[in-house]
């Protein structure tokens, strides 16, 4: 039991095992050709990029404009200070920034966004309530309690029984014109 290639392997036995996992690869780096990837390749690598221009200006204190159309053709901007300024601070040949005036604070900005969820959350409760509306179409609307509705749905019923008293008054006209002749 002195053999050392013994005590060595039996080492090697003991000691645990390192999970064997893929890991990051290198890639291959040549032309996309399944669209979907593509979209995918892109929308994270464009993150990528503008998170890595961002820290750029942050470290470097350095002006960066970086457009970028997609493969469905959209147009994706990064700009510090912001896009407009650069761009035409360069086509000026003017080494000096003059900033955008149509750039706005980043209060105006979360202020814009605040209102925008609000918006966005106002929107799904009218889908939800049309939803439901539209559920409950195939069922006899008229049969429902009124007491239970709420004022909107209350304006919508009259609508709908004007609608119905309309279409019958015609239709009732109608059958009378075809039994005179």
């Amino acid at each position: 039991m002195d053999n050392p290639d013994f005590a060595v392997a039996m080492d090697r036995l003991k000691q645990p095992q390192k999970k064997k996992n893929t890991g990051r690869k290198k890639i291959v780096i040549k032309k996309i050709e399944k669209s979907s990837n593509k979209q995918v390749t892109f929308s994270k690598r464009r993150a990528g990029l503008f998170k890595k221009a961002s820290e750029l200006c942050i470290l470097c204190n350095v002006n960066i404009a970086i457009i970028v159309f997609s493969p469905a053709e959209k147009l994706f901007c990064f700009g510090h200070p912001d896009v407009e300024a650069i761009v035409g601070s360069y086509l000026k040949g003017a080494k000096v920034l003059v900033a955008s005036e149509s750039r706005g604070s980043y209060e105006e900005s979360n202020m814009q966004y605040e209102e925008a969820v609000k918006n966005l959350a106002l929107e799904k409760k009218n889908l939800t309530e049309t939803e439901k509306m539209v559920k409950g179409l195939s069922r006899r609307w008229w049969e429902d309690p009124i007491d239970e509705m709420s004022e909107r749905e209350l304006e919508q019923f009259m609508m709908a029984l004007y609608e119905l008293r309309k279409k019958l008054t015609e239709r009732a006209a109608q059958l009378f014109m075809l039994s005179i002749q």
